[in-house]
């Protein structure tokens, strides 16, 4: 069989075009448009590339959002090697430590010993021991069927003043169980317990990145007159157990579900699942339903008045955006936010002209954007992430001179396309409605005025992970 037929696109939409013959003839480019892409997932996804973007966090990353927390891998040695880089990046070693299981651990069935004993030792030697400690087991304890409760519970007899939390590195349940990223979320709160009498307020649960006084959902609880909390900035454990008290918890990003879910269930919360939105209508809605949560009105005179003066902002910054880029083009991708097809749309309603969308598929909230750009723009370019052929994309504009000048929103739309200009955002960031938008677009103004070493920022992990090198100076924008 020739390399040819081993490697031809699975889907019948995707094409090849004469500059990827040119470019490499043995690998068609998996690329479609608009027009030619099917609703949710263009593309058959099998075998997957992994493109060196490395912003969007893992679960060491997550993990380290919980204050006075100490992490615990306990995991084969060839596993540890990724999460071990993760804490270095980070500069967090004195917060983590790893046990490495053997072949041997297996064939004298000491996999819930070795957690047990690895675990004491570790922790009797600390300087310090912490408020709680993430355990992370791996697949192989679940492949096999560790008693990994039974583990936890003996750990937390011996260590009464330790809050221990079961996490997991399990990447081959990805796409079979729970995400492990969905699951770090959801445990991230795990240390929460219900209180006999709680003074409520409004929990932002899920989110990687803080969102601060200055945010929206910072102002609604204050004109509501209750608490705002946030675990992400956090560095006293008080402060994190605090956040029982919230009456209403708040997730906005699809991998947060389950988090909202816990709290709900575990600590009596109301939960209310936000969808990120860029669409004006949109955003009044979602808004609007928070506010009920919280007892306001929103048909109230002042609270419109206020919405109305952040659409307007957002306008404008928007119309500044599409004047400062002319006719650059501008390409999007997954990583950057969970609705790269909304996102698409509002710029492109801007006049800002966006080309390239880099996304394996889309998420039920962008359905309605979807048919929407079908019908409008049928000629944006759809490309996919993980396909192993686009390992070959080509990133010099020489090769793709429709490029020259792009910006990027997003580390992989900029690792594909070459871009020297590049807005780094993950999931969105910490944006979020009118104001959020406003945000975005004064961002792209930046990113377009001012060239980024990109090749330095996407290198890190986790990019906007609190400590370490992962504020990364080079990625401002």
């Amino acid at each position: 069989m020739s390399v040819q037929s081993v490697l031809r696109p699975l889907h019948p939409s995707i094409r090849r075009t004469d500059a990827d013959a040119a470019y490499n003839p043995a690998l068609p480019l998996t690329t479609v448009t608009m027009g030619e892409a099917a609703w949710p997932k263009p593309f058959s996804l099998g075998i997957e590339y992994s493109p060196p973007a490395r912003g969007p966090w893992t679960i060491v990353h997550v993990g380290m959002l919980m204050p006075e927390m100490h992490e615990i891998f306990v995991c084969a040695q060839a596993c540890l090697r990724g999460v071990v880089l993760s804490a270095a990046e980070m500069n967090v070693q004195d917060r983590f430590s790893t046990i490495t299981v053997t072949e041997e651990h297996f064939r004298d069935g000491r996999l819930e010993e070795t957690m047990i004993e690895g675990a004491t030792e570790i922790l009797k030697t600390l300087p310090k021991l912490p408020k709680a400690v993430l355990l992370y087991t791996s697949c192989v304890h679940h492949f096999t069927g560790a008693d990994v409760e039974w583990a936890m519970k003996v750990l937390a007899d011996r260590f009464p003043e330790v809050t221990f939390i079961d996490a997991y590195m399990t990447p081959t349940f990805r796409k079979s169980e729970m995400p492990p990223d969905n699951k770090m979320r959801m445990q991230l709160y795990a240390g929460l317990r219900k209180l006999d009498a709680p003074k409520g307020g409004l929990l932002l649960a899920g989110a990687l990145e803080p969102f601060g006084a200055e945010s929206f959902f910072s102002k609604i609880a204050a004109r509501a007159g209750v608490p705002f909390y946030e675990l992400a900035g956090l560095e006293r454990w008080d402060d994190y157990l605090a956040m029982a008290n919230a009456r209403v918890a708040v997730t906005i990003n699809p991998a947060a579900k389950q988090a909202g879910e816990l709290l709900e269930e575990r600590c009596g919360m109301q939960h209310l699942r936000l969808v990120l939105s860029y669409d004006e209508a949109e955003i009044d809605r979602e808004n609007a339903r928070l506010a009920v949560a919280l007892g306001l009105d929103p048909t109230d005179a002042d609270y419109l008045s206020a919405a109305e003066v952040e659409k307007r902002a957002a306008r404008e910054a928007l119309a500044e955006a599409a004047r400062v880029l002319g006719e650059r083009p501008v390409a999007i991708c997954q990583s950057a936010t969970t609705r790269p097809l909304g996102l698409a749309r509002r710029l492109l309603d801007a006049g800002i002209r966006v080309t390239d969308i880099f996304a394996d598929g889309f998420l039920p909230a962008d359905r309605a954007d979807f048919y929407a750009l079908k019908a409008s723009h049928p000629a944006l370019a759809v490309h996919p992430i993980t396909t192993p052929e686009m390992r070959f994309a080509p990133r010099d504009a020489q090769m793709r001179p429709e490029r020259e000048g792009l910006v990027a929103i997003g580390q992989k739309a900029a690792w594909f396309t070459g871009a020297k200009h590049m807005v780094n955002l993950i999931e969105g960031g910490p944006l979020w409605g009118h104001s959020g938008v406003a945000a975005l677009a004064t961002r792209l103004v930046r990113a377009a005025e001012h060239e980024a070493d990109v090749a330095a920022v996407i290198r890190i992990k986790g990019y906007g992970c609190l400590g370490g090198t992962c504020e990364s100076e080079a990625g401002w924008i």
